[in-house]
């Protein structure tokens, strides 16, 4: 049957000539659109080694000098006091289980610090994105963040009490030297860009930017500051327990003139970390969208052009339809026949198309994962099911009009001859 089909084709060689160059265009920006939205996905279901739920920013702000209750002359001592004030109020709300504060440290946020580590013939140069978490101790508790050896979030904000120790993610020095494990490191002295001397002791599993930034690009450090320094932060969580999460928020503001106006601070707001993340990652749920509506519009132009090109061709072909079910052919023969040049169109493409589709990741237009354009197994997999939708699309398209002219009757297809 096969080689029938063949003989078809090659007789009709300039109708499939044209479809051939359109099945191989389609599959070409469709490998691309699945290419896309597989490591989107893939991403998007890595762990995010930390948790946001039950969490709050709280925004805090100074008076401006022209305020009728300003304090001028504040030095940074009572400045600083007055911040550790508020942090004690705010860890004695019933609602709340932990407090932590940051400098451009927290999940899904627009800023970040970078930094440099180095020990012995290490460093952390070629890690990509290295971020440099400024936090006070309790931040792994307010996140959840867990060690890469079990370690609990109490246990990490332990580890962090002193200014000079560190935490690092276990995988900082995977990418450059294929160190899986930043274990043997602990105990060790790192040197800082900024010519500091601090000591690992411990690491902690990878956390995630966003549920959008791929690991690769988030490996981090979590560095405590003194106490004394508290008031150099710019930010300030919470974790409310998880009983207690109603109307935290509006509660919370509600006493804020009143409980937590300490010297020249003050409660300017409080975000959900759900609202702060709908946010910061609207314009990757757009992308996202966007691509996901391009293959679904792609697939209707698949299913519509095949529809009106079989179609065509089988009202076409009635005659020689009804002559082959007069000769005994069986509905399931016709049918198989009219899906199989379709399909065998689709497979004598394929090659051509796959060509093109290792250009588009040879020359990195594709989207990086892993800190690779091209993994054989990844193109293999987009490769196969650009493959089965397009087949997909194509039994949809011819299946229709293939049914329609089989079940007429062969008198009244052959009446004309």
């Amino acid at each position: 049957m096969k080689r029938r089909l063949l003989t078809q084709i090659r007789a009709e060689w300039r109708s499939n000539i044209w479809l051939a160059i359109e099945l191989t265009i389609i599959s070409v920006v469709l490998f691309y659109i699945v290419d896309f939205l597989w490591v989107r996905f893939t991403v998007i279901n890595e762990p995010l080694g930390f948790n946001v739920d039950h969490c709050y920013r709280v925004q805090f702000a100074t008076l401006p000098s022209g305020s009728p209750e300003y304090i001028p002359d504040r030095t940074a001592e009572e400045s600083n006091r007055d911040i550790l004030t508020i942090l004690d109020r705010l860890g004695a709300r019933p609602e709340v289980e932990s407090v932590a504060m940051g400098t451009n440290a927290h999940f899904y946020n627009s800023s970040n610090s970078g930094e440099l580590l180095t020990v012995d013939t290490f460093n952390t140069g070629g890690a990509g994105m290295f971020l440099n978490r400024m936090v006070s101790p309790d931040f792994p508790k307010v996140f959840r963040i867990y060690g890469a050896h079990g370690e609990s979030p109490e246990k990490l904000a332990s580890l962090l009490e002193n200014p000079l120790t560190f935490l690092i993610s276990d995988d900082a020095f995977k990418p450059v030297y294929g160190i899986g494990s930043m274990r043997e490191f602990i105990g060790k002295d790192f040197s800082t860009y900024g010519g500091d001397t601090i000591r690992l002791v411990g690491t902690y599993s990878p956390v995630r930017y966003d549920d959008y930034v791929p690991r690769d690009y988030t490996r981090s450090m979590m560095r405590s500051m003194p106490k004394s320094e508290y008031y150099a932060f710019n930010e300030l969580v919470v974790r409310v327990h998880d009983n207690m999460d109603n109307d935290f928020a509006e509660n919370l503001m509600k006493d804020a003139d009143s409980q937590y106006r300490v010297g020249n601070y003050f409660i300017s707001a409080v975000d959900s970390f759900k609202d702060i993340r709908f946010v910061h990652q609207r314009s990757n749920v757009m992308v996202t969208r966007f691509y996901f509506t391009g293959g679904a519009f792609l697939a209707m132009n698949i299913f519509l052009g095949l529809l009106g090109t079989f179609w065509f061709r089988t009202r076409r072909r009635i005659p020689e339809i009804a002559i082959r079910m007069v000769n005994g052919a069986t509905r399931g023969d016709i049918l198989r026949r009219v899906v199989g040049e379709g399909e065998l169109i689709l497979l004598l493409v394929t090659p051509l198309a796959i060509v093109f589709d290792y250009q588009i990741v040879h020359l990195q237009l594709n989207q990086p994962y892993e800190n690779a354009y091209f993994d054989p197994a990844r193109f293999a997999i987009c490769v196969l099911l650009t493959l089965s939708f397009m087949a997909l699309m194509i039994l949809a398209g011819v299946i229709l009009p293939a049914v329609k002219a089989m079940r007429l009757q062969p008198a009244v297809a052959l009446k004309s001859e």
